[in-house]
């Protein structure tokens, strides 16, 4: 895949949290179902986007030195806080 964005997905295995709204998908990788959130359906709409399952990407960033996290989207940010509130 050419150089661009890697979007880090819980996998649908996850008994945790899911996002609602949250849609299924695969890791490009190892081809593990799992959750893409409302909020980053416009980072995959807008961007060429590799999305990894959560041990797929930390291989990821294990192997790749300069690969960079970026900061999160006001949207992903009000995710954060609606599960805070769930927990609460």
């Amino acid at each position: 895949m050419p150089e661009g964005k890697t979007l880090m997905c819980m996998p649908a295995s996850f008994r945790g949290y899911v996002v609602p709204g949250s849609l299924p998908d695969k890791c490009s990788k190892c081809r593990q179902p799992v959750w893409v959130p409302p909020s980053s359906l416009l980072i995959l709409h807008d961007n060429r986007v590799e999305i990894l399952c959560i041990t797929c990407a930390l291989a990821k960033m294990k192997k790749d030195k300069e690969f960079e996290v970026e900061g999160i989207n006001p949207a992903q940010a009000e995710e954060i806080r609606e599960y805070i509130r769930t927990v609460e």
